[in-house]
């Protein structure tokens, strides 16, 4: 006769006399292992009453809730969001990564503080640049006045957001609305 006992993180959840009591539960906690046992030791009576002792007085402690690792954020933004723009999301969200796209003149990536200095010449280069975050298992939120740049990059399946600035009654209005946006994708 077989003991089904049921582990979850290295702590034993509980052990069943059926396989399917033992995989409802493993359901039940989101996971784990199950460890099928069969008599290997026969014991005396008095030897048996001890090890029983010792197992129900053992604790067995429930798991954790199971959690996914979430993707950590980062914020791609368009050269045409410098300065202000850039300044305002650093000071938002100062535990997030943002990414400002430089044109010609800057060689290679640099940093200042939560802000990334990226070169960038051709719209090419903003989608590789996109991808290689992407494939760092990052979850990306880009912003761009460029509807051509847009166009591209949505069509790739990226997360994407067209806001020309020249769409907006004022910078203050647009930064808002980007800060909406980035509230409701961390």
């Amino acid at each position: 006769m077989y003991k089904y006992v049921v582990v979850s993180k290295d702590k034993i959840v509980g052990s069943y006399d059926s396989l399917i009591d033992a995989l409802k539960t493993l359901i039940e906690i989101g996971g784990g292992e199950i460890y099928r046992g069969e008599l290997i030791i026969k014991l005396e009576p008095d030897e048996a009453h001890l090890l029983k002792d010792y197992l129900i007085t053992s604790p067995i402690e429930p798991p954790e809730a199971p959690t996914s690792p979430r993707r950590k954020t980062v914020i791609v933004l368009d050269q045409m969001f410098k300065g202000f723009f850039v300044e305002a999301l650093s000071k938002e969200f100062p535990h997030l990564e943002i990414h400002l796209i430089m044109g010609k003149g800057v060689e290679k990536p640099y940093r200042s503080g939560n802000i990334v200095y990226e070169p960038a010449e051709t719209d090419y280069d903003v989608y590789k640049l996109i991808n290689r975050l992407i494939d760092e298992r990052y979850n990306v939120l880009f912003f761009t006045g460029d509807k051509k740049l847009y166009n591209m990059v949505l069509s790739k399946g990226i997360k994407a957001y067209y806001m020309p600035p020249s769409e907006y009654p004022g910078k203050e209005v647009l930064v808002e609305k980007m800060i909406e946006i980035i509230r409701n994708n961390v």
